[in-house]
């Protein structure tokens, strides 16, 4: 099995990845598509001067860190409120949860996956 990544050949985009056990110039090409031995993930690689070059996925995982604090942080906003029925302490509790939330980009710079993050968990 030979496995290929069809891709455009302009802007490098992966188009489609596939296998055959034929040749490689027995698959089809549309018109501005190129081919590239080799199985590469559209979301990890773009090809570059025929060759698969992985992407920068940093500034995509620190965005969705980003995304997914900011609706936590959101969803307990009132909280923090002057008229909130939360006791001084509980208040206390949330404050932390909040700060590790605001925390989490900065402390995740260096991660390559979103799976490798750590949330916070709710107080109680």
């Amino acid at each position: 099995m030979i496995f290929y990544t069809i891709y455009n050949t302009s802007t490098g985009a992966i188009n489609s990845i596939g296998g055959s056990d034929c040749a490689l110039n027995n698959v089809h090409l549309e018109s501005g598509e190129s081919i590239i031995e080799g199985n590469y993930s559209p979301d990890l690689y773009k090809i570059v001067s025929g060759l698969a070059v992985e992407l920068d996925t940093s500034g995509v995982i620190q965005a969705t860190i980003r995304a997914e604090r900011d609706l936590l942080l959101k969803e307990c906003d009132w909280t923090q409120t002057i008229d909130s029925p939360l006791t001084d302490s509980k208040k206390a509790e949330w404050q932390t949860y909040r700060q590790v939330l605001r925390d989490l980009p900065a402390n995740y710079q260096d991660s390559d996956s979103i799976d490798e993050i750590t949330f916070p968990n709710l107080p109680q």
